[in-house]
């Protein structure tokens, strides 16, 4: 099992203000389909988010795992900072970390990178999709928390920084491909357009 992270911060101004968390997708928001994909395969779930208050009557309604909100340590630091906080909560040693905006996660992909991870006894494993290497949707154990702390100590904020920095694994489009996995979970949705093409296939 593993602890599910759900980066919830940004300040959507790509979708004029909107929170995409809060996006409805085929009648429900969207980090609730996020929450039911990953109860699936994960102990607990942490929703990183400076604005609690706002989420809450959501994650509220939801009760097959445990689902709690944390603060950042290092604020308006991005990805990276949410990851910290989130190593830094984890019960679990591995972490399954996405952004609130990504509609289509895969349990599936999760659990096949969480086993490539243990297997090759690495730091992470991120997917690497038509060439393009995809941080969020990525596993990671709970030890990188120390090297996230580093870089955000010498305000170093770009995750490839810390990918950089550890023993990370690439999982490319293949892997899935063999394991008759879509690889739509990396899609997310940054712009008006973007959900659009979303609410077309979802």
């Amino acid at each position: 099992m593993m602890t599910g992270v759900i980066l919830a911060g940004g300040l959507n101004r790509r979708m004029g203000g909107r929170l995409k968390a809060l996006l409805p997708i085929s009648g429900k928001p969207l980090i609730l389909r996020q929450l039911e994909e990953m109860a699936s395969c994960c102990k607990e779930i942490l929703v990183v988010t400076n604005n609690p208050e706002v989420l809450s009557p959501i994650l509220d309604t939801f009760s097959d795992v445990k689902v709690r909100t944390i603060r950042d340590r290092f604020v308006q630091t991005g990805p990276l900072g949410g990851i910290h906080a989130a190593c830094l909560e984890a019960s679990e040693p591995l972490l399954w970390v996405v952004g609130c905006d990504m509609p289509c996660l895969s349990a599936a992909a999760a659990e096949a990178m969480s086993m490539q991870c243990m297997d090759k006894g690495s730091d992470a494993v991120v997917p690497v999709i038509d060439g393009r290497v995809h941080p969020l949707h990525g596993i990671y154990t709970r030890q990188v928390g120390a090297e996230a702390e580093a870089l955000l100590a010498h305000e170093q904020y770009r995750l490839m920084g810390l990918l950089q920095r550890i023993d990370c694994q690439e999982a490319e489009q293949d892997f899935f491909m063999e394991k008759g996995i879509s690889t739509r979970f990396v899609l997310n949705v940054n712009t008006p357009e973007d959900y659009e093409v979303v609410l077309g296939f979802c």
